[in-house]
C-alpha cells in the first residue's frame, strides 16, 4: 500500500460553538482526492487547517514527513495551497509573484509553469499588477503557481470558480494527468464533477470522524 504524503490525526476546530473537525484523522496518498460537499460542510476549513493557513486547537498534522507542531516552515514548504479569491501579494505583476513562490517552494520547475500559462491563457495578462486583474485572470495566477510547485502535497478550494470554459476544461485535462502522480498528492474541493478518464479518490463532507 502507498504511504500517504499528508496525515491528519485528531484535528479539532470551530468557530465559536460551530465544531467542523472533531477528533478528525486523515490521510492522503499520492494521486487525486476530490472533496465534495455543499456550502458550509467544511471543505475550505478542512483545506485551511491541512494548509496551515488556521491553527487546529487540537492534533497532529504530517506532510512528507515534516510536522507542522515541531516543524512549521519545513511543513509549509511540503504544502501549497491555493484558496478561493485573490493570491496574497496582489500589489506583484505575474511574473514577479512566480519568481516569489519559486524562493519559497524550491521544487519549482519552469515547464509546469509555462505550460499552466498557456494552458489557462495567461499570456495576455502577464504585465499588470495582479491587483488589476479580473478575479478570473487572478485565480488563473494562483492556480498556475500551484500547478508548477512541485511540492508533494497541493491543495486546491474551488479551483474552477471564475474561470471561462476553455480554462476549466484545460485545468480538468491538467488534474486527471495529476491523478496518477506517484510523488504528489492532489486535494481538490469542488462543487464541479471529478476529473474522468483517472483514478479519483473521493471524500463527501460533512466530515465524518475519520477517513
Amino acid at each position: 500500500m502507498t504511504a500517504p504524503l499528508l496525515r491528519a490525526e485528531g484535528l479539532c476546530f470551530s468557530y465559536g460553538n460551530r465544531h467542523v473537525l472533531t477528533m478528525w484523522d486523515g490521510a492522503f496518498a499520492p494521486g487525486l482526492t476530490w472533496l465534495r460537499g455543499a456550502n458550509g460542510s467544511g471543505k475550505s476549513t478542512l483545506l485551511k487547517v491541512l494548509a496551515g493557513a488556521l491553527e487546529p486547537f487540537a492534533g497532529r498534522r504530517v506532510a512528507a514527513g515534516a510536522d507542522a507542531a515541531t516543524d512549521p516552515l519545513g511543513y509549509r514548504r511540503q504544502v501549497f495551497w491555493c484558496g478561493p479569491g485573490a493570491p496574497a501579494f496582489d500589489h506583484l505583476r505575474a511574473p514577479e509573484f512566480f519568481g516569489f513562490m519559486a524562493t519559497l517552494y524550491p521544487r519549482s520547475a519552469q515547464a509546469p509553469l509555462a505550460e499552466a500559462v498557456q494552458g489557462l491563457g495567461l499570456g495576455p495578462f502577464l504585465e499588470p499588477r495582479i491587483a488589476q486583474l479580473s478575479s478570473g485572470n487572478q485565480r488563473k495566477v494562483w492556480l498556475a503557481a500551484a500547478l508548477a510547485a512541485g511540492t508533494p502535497v497541493v491543495l486546491l478550494d474551488e479551483p474552477f470558480n471564475a474561470l471561462d470554459a476553455p480554462s476549466a476544461a484545460w485545468l480538468h485535462e491538467a488534474l486527471a494527468r495529476h491523478a496518477g502522480a506517484a510523488a504528489q498528492a492532489w486535494v481538490v474541493a469542488s462543487h464541479e464533477a471529478p476529473a474522468t478518464g483517472a483514478p479519483v479518490a473521493t471524500l463527501d463532507l460533512p466530515l465524518p470522524r475519520s477517513v
